[in-house]
């Protein structure tokens, strides 16, 4: 992928994903912010940077994709996000198991992450293959967000609404990331062999 110029037809698609990747940095900082508040452990330390920076990269991407050239700077925005599901991946099973859920189900969430983090990593190595990394991607993003709705219901009553927008802004992270790359591929002339 080389920088290029969106066309105008395209530009409210920017916008939309400029507003999410807004949205996204300012719940992943009031979420750090709210961290360092509480009882700090390394994972949640860990974890609410990692979403901090995933949010940034893909800010910075969507704010300056004009002007990038290769497709090393979408990599580092995917990667962010792989790093980002990692964490989670590693937190996620200590964490949700404190909260009474079975075994049966925390076994579940824990393989849907693991397998959006996988599909994470096959986006990136597949990013030539137009249908290929279109379905990682998605098959990522829609499991993230099974796997944040199934926790967000069983756990209503320990959670509030700002536990909610921090949930379900990795999987819309995940979601504004295919965006940016359909958008990027639309934008972009037919001699890329995808």
């Amino acid at each position: 992928m080389s920088g290029k110029t969106v066309s105008s037809g395209k530009r409210w698609v920017y916008a939309v994903l400029v507003l999410l990747s807004v949205c996204g940095t300012a719940i992943s900082v009031w979420n750090l912010i709210r961290t360092f508040q509480g009882t700090l452990t390394v994972m949640g330390v860990l974890q609410s940077v990692i979403q901090v920076l995933a949010h940034l990269a893909i800010l910075g991407y969507v704010l300056y994709t004009n002007r990038m050239e290769g497709e090393t700077p979408f990599l580092g925005v995917v990667y962010a996000y792989a790093a980002l599901l990692g964490i989670q991946l590693l937190q996620s099973g200590q964490m949700i198991s404190g909260f009474g859920l079975s075994k049966e189900l925390t076994m579940m969430i824990n393989i849907f992450n693991l397998i959006a983090f996988a599909d994470v990593i096959m986006f990136a190595n597949k990013l030539d293959r137009k249908k290929a990394s279109i379905g990682y991607m998605a098959s990522a993003a829609i499991l993230k967000l099974a796997g944040e709705l199934i926790l967000i219901f069983k756990m209503l009553e320990f959670i509030n609404f700002g536990v909610i927008l921090i949930s379900l802004s990795v999987p819309v992270l995940g979601l504004t990331i295919l965006f940016a790359y359909l958008v990027y591929i639309q934008s972009e002339p037919d001699d890329r062999g995808l």
